[in-house]
């Protein structure tokens, strides 16, 4: 489980330098030389919508995400653990359970159309891309699980 949780952020350092190099490479093709290219656009979207998607795993599996920690540092690390199971419990699992649930049809027609950019001449391949809105809940559960199961054998022993 761990080899896929680092794939996923060499992925999201992979998408970054697309992003960067992408976008660059358009903004100086456009402004230097009067040009542009679509599919060099739909490369730098691809892989913006799949880096949103993906850094909340990478955020999720380091601990990184978004608290409110206004609390947090006057508790104990015993009661901010306990509020961090309940949270996983009773936000996260719902959340990202309706997100993969939600998700599945527009992926499934996705792909079975080969659905490719909404742009006229642009990239193949959006059902890839749309399939990260599957990948994302799906490892987000997978480490809400990891982290509870963790919980309830620190608590049997």
């Amino acid at each position: 489980m761990k080899r896929v949780f680092q794939a996923v952020r060499w992925a999201c350092m992979g998408l970054i330098l697309i992003v960067f190099f992408g976008q660059l490479v358009m903004v100086l093709m456009r402004y230097l030389l009067g040009v542009g290219f679509l599919e060099i656009q739909d490369a730098v979207n691809y892989a913006f919508a799949a880096l949103v998607a993906l850094s909340i795993v990478v955020a999720f599996d380091a601990n990184k995400h978004v608290r409110v920690d206004v609390f947090r540092q006057k508790w104990t690390s015993d009661t901010n653990r306990k509020i961090d199971w309940m949270g996983d419990l009773m936000l996260a699992v719902p959340v990202f359970g309706i997100m993969l649930w939600t998700a599945y049809p527009l992926v499934r027609s996705s792909w079975r159309i080969f659905e490719g950019s909404p742009e006229t001449g642009g990239l193949p391949g959006l059902f890839i891309v749309k399939t990260s809105l599957l990948v994302m809940p799906a490892l987000v559960l997978l480490l809400v699980i990891k982290r509870l199961i963790g919980v309830f054998r620190r608590t049997s022993t």
